[in-house]
């Protein structure tokens, strides 16, 4: 592969051919798939300080929240606020974490099988599931941009970050299929709802 940094590069400007190189180099199969488990990693770690963050801008401006709101919901919200920091204090975040990964991988293992599945049968479109996996993990790398949260106290930065990864991701995943394939606009944003539906759908199943 080509060097990282002119990838990466390519990737968040949606060059026009750079998923066509990747794709075409099988070996580039592992790269995206540790890219794919990293990014998860990454990103609920990201979401976790999120949380953390939310929680603290809740306890300091908890007086300001609870006096317009009725008195049964004020203690709702207390008592949600403590079981979340419990939570964070108690070694069930590291259960989370795992269950977290395991379930981010399933549903990109599902997701990739969809995707195949509709090329395949669906488009009539000659490809592989290792070729989809490359795709699928490499349009993955916008959500290292959550990097940002862990420099941030800004609770509305932190939303729009987490918020703006996640599209981002999106959107290079369907324009890397559009480029392999050679798939019209509403194909590739088709073949990204369902395989995002999909295996959302099917890892809550399972």
């Amino acid at each position: 592969m080509r060097n990282n940094k002119q990838v990466i590069f390519k990737i968040f400007r949606l060059d026009k051919n750079i998923y066509n190189e990747l794709a075409s180099e099988i070996s580039n199969f592992q790269i995206a798939v540790a890219i794919y488990v990293t990014g998860f990693i990454f990103m609920g770690l990201a979401g976790l300080s999120f949380l953390r963050n939310s929680l603290t801008y809740l306890e300091e401006n908890l007086g300001l929240i609870i006096g317009s709101l009725p008195a049964q919901n004020a203690t709702e919200l207390t008592n949600l606020i403590n079981d979340f920091q419990n939570v964070f204090e108690s070694q069930q975040i590291f259960g989370l974490l795992v269950s977290y990964l395991l379930s981010s991988f399933v549903s990109g293992f599902i997701g990739v099988g969809l995707i195949y599945l509709l090329l395949s049968r669906f488009f009539r479109k000659e490809t592989n599931f290792r070729q989809i996996g490359i795709i699928f993990g490499f349009s993955n790398i916008p959500v290292f941009l959550n990097g940002v949260i862990f420099f941030s106290n800004s609770i509305p930065l932190q939303i729009f970050t987490i918020t703006g990864s996640a599209i981002f991701a999106l959107i290079c995943l369907g324009s890397g299929l559009k480029q392999v394939y050679l798939l019209r606009n509403i194909e590739a944003f088709l073949l990204v709802i369902v395989s995002g539906f999909g295996s959302s759908l099917f890892s809550q199943i399972i």
